[in-house]
């Protein structure tokens, strides 16, 4: 059976923007709401975010239904360690349900942040802080308020400008192919990035499979 989280993520277009890495919108479930294990939630983010942990870009998102205590627990148990690879995980929403997570490279996205197209762009928004913690602070306050998924979630997953105005100007209508992310211009350079990712995604399950942990996977950078 659905779960009622699911729906409102399919209403809010998520499967749209946020969960394209790769594939279809998959929502997390952990039957009978039992609390997320460190080695589950391990599979879970190399599943959703291995080009993040590889420092291939500076963001990803996925969601976990399960109890929002035990996530958070377990998410505080692993960022310590991963802090010092240069991650962080964030709860940008917390409901009875489960936790919407980002993972992301503060330093990259930083870079990303401080790009004149990209202030400007996010100032439309009425994005108004000078700091990645704060910023974020802005995207969680923007999911929980929007009637539909923020359209500015893309500049936080490190997609292509020019496909983020593409896929507000044409409400998410008409891209020119699909895959991680709707692409409404450099269709050859998306298709590379799409492959890289797929890749990294495949081999960092493979190691993690064989008994690697999250740590050692996650690039220091």
């Amino acid at each position: 059976m659905r779960s009622e989280n699911f729906d409102v993520c399919r209403e809010r277009g998520l499967s749209d923007i946020v969960f394209h890495e790769p594939g279809p919108l998959e929502t997390e479930t952990c039957p009978e709401r039992i609390e997320t294990s460190v080695p589950d939630l391990q599979e879970r983010i190399v599943r959703h975010c291995a080009p993040t942990l590889a420092g291939m870009k500076c963001g990803s998102m996925f969601r976990v239904n399960s109890d929002p205590r035990g996530i958070l627990e377990q998410m505080s148990a692993l960022e310590y360690e991963l802090s010092h690879r240069g991650l962080r995980l964030d709860a940008l929403v917390i409901d009875e349900g489960g936790c919407l997570l980002y993972v992301y490279r503060p330093r990259l996205l930083w870079a990303r942040l401080s790009q004149q197209e990209v202030r400007d762009f996010l100032s439309c928004y009425g994005y108004s802080s000078r700091s990645v913690s704060s910023t974020i602070a802005e995207l969680s306050h923007r999911f929980v308020h929007c009637p539909t998924v923020p359209p500015e979630v893309g500049v936080f997953l490190d997609y292509p400008m020019e496909d983020i105005r593409g896929y507000i100007e044409n409400e998410g209508r008409c891209s020119r192919c699909i895959g991680c992310w709707k692409v409404y211009g450099d269709t050859e350079s998306a298709e590379r990035r799409f492959q890289c990712y797929k890749r990294c995604r495949d081999v960092f399950s493979r190691r993690l499979s064989e008994g690697c942990s999250l740590v050692r996977l996650t690039v220091r950078c």
